[in-house]
């Protein structure tokens, strides 16, 4: 059986198909050779001056299968070394870490076996670091009420914002009193407009009425001429009858007339002032506009109850951040006062508990966790072995390749010293 062989058998591995190719190889290049020797066997008989260059040829045949022997086994050797090398370090990475899981082990039940009066203690510390964190999430949480926008906004106006939450509140209110101001002066106005319209229509047909009246008159006073002459009759008393209707319609007519008149100039003065009342109404209400405007692209809102409410949630968030530095102080506290009592009692990893209080204030907690640390270490203990029977394996391998080619050692120890790795541990 040859090295190769025998390397498998400890590891308990078939052989490569590489390297049986390559003895497939071997044992071809033998039945050539024999082939070859039977041909130069003849060849002798006729010319016995080759011999010389035949044997040559034959030792340089030896010499490469030597070699590729050598390397195939120097091949199977190194992964040896290899699989040597990553299962030692595994195996101490395992080892770290089952440490750390038994000493953990070591510190509940240290903590298990305390006093009731040192274990309440601790229970009444760990307490005092959840509520705390609870503290530090919930003020935590008003940091999303404005965005970082609108917070440095209202930071930077801090000291106007309650004085224009006063401004623009009566600048609002002033707007809805000037509006309603302007729809009570626009429709004042527009009254005034149909009221002269009609008085000026009933001015016009007085003025009708008038013309009517005169052409009446002037008529009947040629209808009465004419009779006079035809007739020679006096008609004194009828033209005087006529000229007093004349008179008694011009005055009635007139005297509205001059009422129409009066109302209308009263009309026009009070159209006047409307007109400039709303004028001067308008002047308030675009400047009033204009102020809250600016306001609003001040403070980026779109009322003053915005603006109010910003200022709210700011004062919410500062008040919350200066609790979430007390709660943040006071939590460092507790938990060093809890590191500082763990460490008394000879708890090695102090600080872990610190964010594991909930297992130090129930007991159901630390027995789950406790399960939990068992299961994990003999997981550990069932890994190492394995990884234990891997490496003896390698190394009973590589110890019979060296006994059985001691040229092999050097080898063997360059790869393992540039791994800081021994073959005897």
């Amino acid at each position: 059986m040859g090295l190769f062989d025998k390397l498998k058998n400890y590891l308990n591995e078939e052989p490569d198909e590489e390297f049986d190719e390559d003895l497939n190889k071997s044992e071809k290049e033998k039945q050539a050779s024999k082939k070859e020797r039977k041909e130069k066997r003849k060849s002798r008989k006729k010319a016995s001056g080759d011999n010389e260059d035949i044997k040559n040829l034959q030792k340089e045949l030896k010499a490469i299968k030597a070699t590729k022997k050598s390397d195939n086994e120097k091949a199977v050797v190194k992964d040896v070394c290899e699989q040597l090398v990553d299962v030692s370090y595994h195996m101490e990475d395992m080892k770290q870490e089952y440490k750390v899981v038994t000493d953990y082990l070591v510190d509940i039940q240290k903590i298990d076996e305390l006093p009731i009066q040192m274990a309440n203690d601790i229970i009444d510390t760990a307490k005092s670091i959840e509520l705390m964190e609870k503290d530090k999430q919930k003020y935590l949480a008003s940091e999303n009420l404005l965005t970082i926008e609108q917070y440095n906004r209202i930071s930077m106006y801090e000291d106007d914002v309650i004085k224009t939450v006063k401004e623009l509140n009566e600048m609002e209110m002033r707007d809805g009193l000037l509006k309603s101001d302007m729809g009570y002066l626009e429709g004042e106005k527009e009254d005034l407009e149909y009221l002269r319209d009609e008085y000026a229509d009933s001015i016009t047909r007085i003025r009708g009425i008038m013309i009517g009246v005169f052409l009446v008159c002037f008529i009947a006073m040629g209808a009465l001429l004419m009779y006079a002459l035809a007739k020679r009759e006096s008609v004194t008393v009828y033209a005087l009858g006529v000229g007093a209707l004349l008179m008694i319609a011009f005055a009635a007519s007139y005297a509205k007339y001059l009422d129409y008149s009066a109302d209308i100039k009263d009309i026009d003065a009070k159209h006047k002032k409307a007109v400039s009342l709303l004028n001067k109404v308008k002047v308030k209400y675009i400047n009033n506009i204009n102020a809250i405007d600016y306001l609003y692209e001040k403070f980026e809102v779109n009322s003053c109850k915005e603006l109010e409410y910003q200022w709210e949630q700011y004062n919410t968030m500062v008040s919350d951040a200066l609790k979430y530095s007390k709660a943040n102080k006071n939590l460092r506290y507790f938990k060093e006062q809890l590191i500082v009592k763990l460490k008394k009692i000879g708890v090695r990893d102090a600080e872990v508990w610190t964010r594991q209080t909930n297992a130090l204030i129930d007991r159901r907690e630390m027995v789950e966790i406790t399960h939990s640390l068992n299961v994990r270490r003999q997981k550990l203990r069932e890994k190492l072995a394995t990884c234990e029977a891997i490496k003896s394996n390698a190394t009973t391998a590589l110890k019979a390749a060296i006994e059985e080619k001691p040229e092999l050692k050097s080898f063997v120890a360059e790869i393992l010293e540039s791994y800081r790795v021994s073959l005897e541990n």
